[in-house]
């Protein structure tokens, strides 16, 4: 895709794990990169994932959300409706984020000490929502 279609942006591509954020590599050895709404939806969730103050030194005082705040917090209806505060405080944040469609919590599948966060929403200068799902660990590792 060239570069002048890019809407969404374009950046480095993460890999998730337990641990946390790594970048990806081609088999090539290259740095692979993320366009458009899937860089956006990556975008989203290191947002959120992010803690306030972590970006302060690059010039990003209000980047992140306080959701690490909550790792001790009950696996409980209380506690998930403050998780979706957090997420969509953060959203508003987000400028490529023309629409907030849903944010849903609900017990992760087999873990309750974890929830998903199933965020739907519409981006700017498209119509078509974008879904992002991620987990989040109420307990600490």
């Amino acid at each position: 895709m060239s570069e002048d279609k890019l809407v969404l942006g374009s950046d480095l591509r993460l890999a998730y794990s337990d641990l946390g954020a790594d970048l990806n590599v081609t088999p090539s050895g290259d740095l692979e990169l993320v366009d458009d709404e899937l860089n956006l939806g990556q975008a989203i969730v290191h947002r959120i994932r992010t803690r306030p103050g972590e970006l302060v030194d690059i010039g990003h005082s209000s980047y992140g959300s306080k959701l690490y705040d909550l790792i001790g917090e009950p696996n409980n209806e209380a506690t998930r409706d403050k998780v979706k505060a957090v997420v969509v405080e953060a959203l508003t944040r987000e400028p490529r984020v023309k629409k907030i469609v849903k944010v849903a919590v609900s017990v992760k599948p087999g873990r309750p000490d974890a929830v998903d966060v199933d965020v739907s929403l519409i981006a700017t200068e498209t119509e078509m929502p974008l879904n992002v799902v991620f987990p989040f660990y109420l307990e600490k590792a």
